[in-house]
């Protein structure tokens, strides 16, 4: 921000207030108005902003206080609640006006300090005498130091005194509002016509005084009106003796809300605090109060620790799901800016840029038009394959990688698809803005109308082609059932094969018995099991509880022991595309190369050879285990899990006490060392996959399993095979429900996979009645986020809105009503995790079809790779936390195909060569970051962390 200006508009606050004045639009109507009303209010933001970073406090002030003022009246019309998505769509919700509210709030006291200092300079010296004066009468009132404040004047002037208040009871000149609750008003009160009650249960942080003024019943609310003509103003609750009261409490929170959030009112004198409260007060004056014998509480009415618990102060704060469906699933036009064409340079310069609009649309189209016809030869290639193996019985790996590699094609091409018509809707609104444009430019407005039908024309091609491509596509997948089907007929052939040749042994007469021998132990082989996606264990529940008894099992030290088959083999791992360029420059230039066929090298600089390879091995595909590999290249890909096993850190933090005895962790880390030793272009996990399967029957067998369930009970394994980390101990002051949450989840033992991927969530039921709200506490390893039913493209930040909106709930029993009431349930996030996964509901259960089947949303997702702001989604707690709350995409698992027939893949932003590659099972290529977004995205997993930042922000000592 430049440098604070010096003061020149105003000599106080109030002159400000006055030239803070908007124009009185309350009696119009709200649909003629709205769209004005609101463009005017972000004017009014623009240039409060504008004013603030070029240090001008007196304009910012006057500008934020004019955009309040407007909110206000927004907020009052009838219609506000039809409008309040497109509210929120152009002035943003009730967070980001908290934080202007509270820049306001600074302004403002930096501006009342400046203007004190600005007349102490040049006040006469008598008037200096006098206050001098005051000041040492006030001091001699206590023997204990007052605070002084910025101003110059001690802070003990802000309390009046029983006797002062007493006596200006006398002249009917003094307002009194007592802020204790109402029902000890109830019980006793000034016995004064100027007091009334704003209780202590409506007085709640982010409101105005226009909004509490609505709260009170109307006897209260005629008196609250009388603030601006009474000469005094005062303030009480039960026995406040501070001069700034603690932060939270309600009569801190009330002249708070008078002295800031009351632009309508200008207070003749400062608001004052009753010293002693109402109960020093009725022990000096018991005559003024109805009943004097009453007690004050024995506990203090302001619990300091629930003040964060309130994260809406009415129902009417929270943003609702079926709002965010209206505006997410219906297409809305942008809003358009206002132009002024009353001259001829704003329609040139209006022309120019559309033109330069309508550049972009073609170059973007160019570059579609390439990348799809590239597309469509590779999947051409692919087809003529699949076309001459389909119809085989049994698929060898080379066969599937065919199927699997046109899955992936048809995915893309699905993609560029949806952006052709995207580019199609562009163009349409292109050229509805061009038929409402009032000014014409006849020879530049006609090259636009030859571009515009040239890009038309290309479009439709486009499209006639992609119509082609889907009737080759419903024709393969036409074959591709006739295939499974041919399969399963052969493999039932083949067992009743092997049953009858069973039988038929079974049946001859047995020979002599030999002499018996030791017993031979053969494994028994694993049934395949029925994957039922109906029972997926929930995200949030600890699924060790879920998981069933552990088998019988070779010894754990044993298993250590022996040596793992990998499988390796050896080769080169993909080179970069720089790697390339250099060594065909090299051969054109006749440089002789000679590299060893084991080892892969990179030129970071001409000449320079580097060896490659770290972490860019392949695993095989062991019957069905891409869903395995995808997620392990994630986990490898996670800087800080990968070094925490490669340097062996994790070997000091095992726990022998849970079900799997450490296993999980020690094959993983085992298989995660592999990976990144940089010597193979591949390797099997078989022993992992083996304890595994002795643990969970579903990834024993080799049919296709979930990704997202293969992740979250591995979560689960791997934290409960390294809790052994104590939590230090609570200080005895009371923890807040959030802490207990976790310590309760925790059971007092964390680990690093706990501090890397789990957050918290806080589940807030609020009643629509009373507005009592009520907090649960909930650990998580990933969010699951629903898809928008009717669009193809859809934006993350959608799916976002949609999860932590709003949901109505009916026949709550709210503990303030005492009976059951409609209610809206809302959720926040309390503890934001370093590193945030988020799994995409793609499949969903078709409740229309004869029998229950499941199928999968094919939306097109657009995600950011960089700066995912997770601001708006979390508690008023982690708002205040110094951690970072914007994220950073290293990995994603894809999910190709359908619920019949699918393969996983993963695309993992690289650490060490900072590029993006595509993992899919043993092969390993480098990826375009452009198509890392796309239609096959299932699991993205987001990080806030340094990629040298190795160990977690917090508890760093103890790992």
């Amino acid at each position: 921000m430049s440098r604070i200006k010096d003061l020149y508009l105003c000599k106080n606050i109030d002159d400000l207030e006055k030239k803070s004045e908007i124009p009185d639009v309350r009696d119009r109507k709200m649909k003629i108005r709205l769209i004005r009303l609101l463009e005017t209010a972000r004017k009014l933001i623009a240039e409060a902003e504008k004013h603030d970073l070029l240090g001008d406090e007196e304009m910012a002030y006057v500008f934020y206080t004019k955009y309040f003022s407007l909110l206000n009246i927004i907020y009052k019309k009838k219609d506000y609640n039809e409008s309040k998505p497109m509210i929120r769509q152009m002035l943003g919700d009730n967070r980001s006006n908290k934080m202007t509210m509270d820049r306001l709030e600074m302004l403002t006291k930096s501006l009342n300090e400046r203007y004190d200092r600005l007349h102490a300079k040049t006040l006469p010296q008598i008037t200096k005498v006098n206050l001098n004066a005051s000041i040492n009468q006030e001091r001699s009132r206590s023997n204990s130091p007052k605070v002084i404040e910025g101003n110059g004047l001690p802070s003990s002037l802000r309390l009046m005194s029983s006797q002062e208040l007493y006596e200006s009871m006398k002249t009917l000149k003094v307002l009194i509002m007592d802020c204790r609750p109402a029902e000890d008003y109830k019980s006793s009160h000034l016995n004064y016509s100027l007091a009334f009650n704003v209780p202590q249960e409506l007085i709640q942080y982010g409101m105005s005084a226009g909004k509490l003024q609505d709260k009170l019943d109307p006897e209260s609310k005629k008196l609250w009106s009388a603030r601006a003509i009474k000469d005094q103003v005062v303030l009480m609750d039960w026995s406040c003796s501070d001069p700034n009261p603690p932060e939270g409490s309600a009569i801190a929170v009330l002249l708070n809300i008078l002295q800031n959030w009351d632009p309508d009112v200008t207070y003749r004198s400062p608001i004052k605090i009753l010293e002693g409260g109402y109960e020093y007060f009725k022990m000096v004056y018991p005559f003024m109060c109805t009943n004097p014998m009453v007690q004050a509480p024995s506990t203090p009415q302001n619990n300091m620790n629930l003040i964060d618990d309130i994260e809406y102060p009415s129902v009417f704060d929270i943003q609702m799901k079926d709002e965010i469906l209206s505006t997410t699933n219906t297409a809305t036009s942008p809003i358009r800016p206002i132009i002024d064409r009353s001259s001829k340079m704003a329609a040139i310069q209006t022309y120019k840029e559309k033109e330069k609009a309508i550049d972009e649309i073609v170059k973007e189209q160019e570059v579609l038009l390439e990348k799809a016809q590239e597309n469509d030869e590779e999947l051409q290639k692919v087809a003529k394959q699949w076309n001459r193996i389909y119809e085989k019985k049994q698929l060898d790996p080379a066969d599937q990688e065919i199927l699997y590699k046109m899955m992936q094609l048809e995915s893309v091409a699905e993609d560029y698809k949806l952006d052709n018509i995207r580019l199609r809707e562009e163009l349409e609104e292109y050229k509805r803005r061009e038929q409402e444009s009032a000014t014409r430019l006849p020879q530049q407005t006609q090259e636009v109308v030859e571009k515009t039908k040239e890009i038309e024309a290309k479009i439709e091609e486009r499209l006639r082609r992609d119509e082609q491509l889907e009737r080759e596509k419903e024709q393969r997948a036409i074959q591709l059932a006739i295939a499974r089907e041919n399969k399963k007929m052969f493999q039932t052939r083949q067992m009743e094969k092997q049953q009858a040749e069973q039988e038929q042994l079974d049946r001859e007469p047995s020979p002599t018995p030999p002499p018996p021998a030791a017993p031979e132990v053969i494994p028994t082989k694993p049934s395949v099991p029925q994957f039922d996606r109906s029972v997926k264990p929930q995200l949030t529940a600890h699924n060790q509880q879920q998981q069933p008894q552990r088998p019988q099992s070779p010894n754990i030290y044993a298993l250590q022991e022996r040596k793992r088959d990998f499988s390796p083999v050896r080769g080169s791992v993909p080179l970069m595309f720089d790697s390339i360029v250099v060594l065909v420059i090299m051969i054109i230039a006749g440089v002789k190369i000679q590299l060893p066929a084991t080892t892969t090298y990179r030129y970071k600089s001409p000449f320079r050879p580097v060896k490659k390879g770290r972490g860019l091995t392949g695993l095989k595909n062991l019957g069905n285990t891409c869903y395995m590999n995808s997620i392990l290249q994630c986990l490898s890909n996670t800087p800080q899990l990968a070094e925490y096993c490669i340097t062996d850190k994790y070997k000091n933090y095992i726990s022998r006490n849970n079900k799997t005895k450490g296993q999980i962790v020690e094959e993983v880390a085992a298989l995660i060392k592999v990976l990144w030793n940089g010597n193979y272009k591949c390797v099997a996990s078989k022993d992992l996959r083996y304890v595994i399967g002795q643990y969970q029957k579903m990834f024993r067998g080799i049919e296709q399993q979930d990704s997202h369930e293969f992740l979250t009970i591995l979560m689960d394994w791997l934290h409960s095979d390294l809790q052994t980390l104590t939590v230090p101990e609570y200080p005895r002051e009371p923890m807040t429900a959030s802490d207990k949450a976790w310590l309760d989840f925790t059971k007092a033992k964390e680990s690093l996979i706990l501090h890397l991927f789990y957050g918290q969530i806080k589940s807030i039921v609020k009643c629509t009645t009373c507005d009592q709200e009520s907090a649960t506490y909930e650990c998580f390893s990933n969010l699951s986020l629903e898809l928008p039913e009717n669009n193809n493209i859809c934006q993350l930040s959608q799916c976002l809105d949609m999860y932590f909106s709003g949901e109505r709930i009916s026949g709550w029993n709210c503990p303030a009503c005492k009976q059951k009431r409609d209610a809206i349930k809302k959720l926040n996030i309390s503890k934001l995790p370093p590193v945030l996964v988020i799994h995409l509901k793609r499949f969903y259960a078709d409740t229309d079809s004869l029998s229950p089947t499941y199928k999968k949303k094919q939306n097109y997702l657009r995600f950011p790779l960089e700066n995912l702001n997770m601001s708006p989604y979390i508690t008023i707690s982690e708002s205040r936390r110094s951690t970072s709350k914007s994220y950073e995409l290293y990995a994603v698992s894809n999910h190709y195909g359908s619920m019949e027939s699918g393969h996983y893949t993963a695309f993992c932003k690289s650490g060490t060569y900072n590029k993006w590659f595509k993992f899919d099972d043993q092969m390993v290529t480098p990826q375009d970051e452009s198509t890392v977004v796309s239609s096959a995205a299932y699991i993205l997993f987001y990080t806030r962390l340094a990629p040298s930042q190795y160990i977690m922000e917090s508890n760093s000592s103890r790992l």
